[in-house]
């Protein structure tokens, strides 16, 4: 009985790590989105792509008002990771991107939306 439950614990200790996001198959991404530390900050962040258009893209970056430039960062890491991702190149052709000056990104409800488009492959 003792080593029935000590086995299970054992197996139960190694679930941590997959129900966090932090290894396995979505290391450190899930279903609300990839979290991203840029300058000890850390950002959540969200692609959505169009049925119709795959390489379409758009990064939404949660609580973006805290530190712009990190988050800004965070946004451009995990549309390139998309794009590597899905069609195994970084190369992408911003519609709103991260090279934009400060003072035209408009928060959208305190998130940064960046929106492009992958051109690999």
């Amino acid at each position: 009985m003792r080593i029935a439950v000590l086995a299970a614990l054992v197996a139960l200790t190694g679930c941590g790590g997959i129900a966090s996001g932090d290894s396995g198959l979505f290391a450190g991404r899930s279903l609300r989105g990839s979290t991203e530390e840029v300058g000890g900050i850390h950002f959540r962040s969200r692609v959505t792509s169009e049925a119709e258009d795959r390489r379409s893209f758009t990064v939404s970056t949660r609580n973006a008002a805290r530190a712009l430039p990190q988050a800004v960062e965070a946004g451009r890491v995990e549309a390139v990771r998309y794009c590597l991702t899905r069609y195994g190149g970084s190369d992408i052709a911003w519609t709103q991107g991260p090279d934009r000056p400060p003072e035209q990104i408009v928060l959208a409800d305190g998130a940064l939306v960046l929106s492009g488009r992958c051109l690999a492959r």
